[in-house]
C-alpha cells in the first residue's frame, strides 16, 4: 500500500487575514508502505469584527499528527490516511478597533515613570556603595 500524499489545501470556512493553514502544502511519503498517518484537528469558530461594521463567520484550526508503521495482518490497524476533527466548544471573536490619543499618552507617561524610577533606583545605589566605600578608606 503507497499511503504518500500531499494535502494541497484545506479549509472550514472563508479565509481571513493573517491565518496560516498548518496542512496546506504538507508531503509525506513513506518507504515501506505500511504507514498509517492520523491527524486530529481542533476546528475552533471564528467571527472577525471590522472596524467599519463588517463581520464575518469562519473557522480556525489546530492540528496534531501521529504516524505509525502498521505490519500486514497484525490487526493494528490499515495503513492510510485519517482525519479526525471535532468543532471546539469555545468561540473566539477577534475585534478590529483603534485606539485613541489617551492611550498613547497613558503608555508614553507609564514609560517616562518606569525610566525615572529606574534610574533613580541605580543613583541611590551607586551613592550608597560610594558612601560605603569612603567609610571603609578611613
Amino acid at each position: 500500500f503507497n499511503v504518500s500524499y500531499t494535502v494541497k489545501k484545506i479549509r472550514f470556512g472563508d479565509e481571513f487575514p493573517g491565518h496560516i493553514h498548518q496542512l496546506d502544502g504538507e508531503e509525506r511519503v513513506i518507504e515501506d508502505g505500511y504507514g498509517m498517518y492520523q491527524y486530529y484537528i481542533q476546528v475552533v469558530p471564528t467571527l472577525y469584527k471590522w472596524l467599519n461594521g463588517t463581520e464575518m463567520q469562519t473557522n480556525q484550526y489546530s492540528v496534531t499528527e501521529h504516524m505509525r508503521h502498521v505490519t500486514p495482518g497484525s490487526g493494528r490497524g490499515l495503513p492510510g490516511v485519517f482525519f479526525f476533527y471535532e468543532v471546539s466548544p469555545l468561540h473566539v471573536e477577534i475585534e478590529e478597533y483603534k485606539r485613541g490619543w489617551v492611550s498613547f499618552f497613558t503608555s508614553v507617561a507609564a514609560i517616562v515613570g518606569g525610566v525615572i524610577t529606574f534610574m533613580g533606583m541605580i543613583d541611590k545605589y551607586m551613592f550608597m556603595t560610594t558612601a560605603k566605600s569612603k567609610q571603609l578608606l578611613r
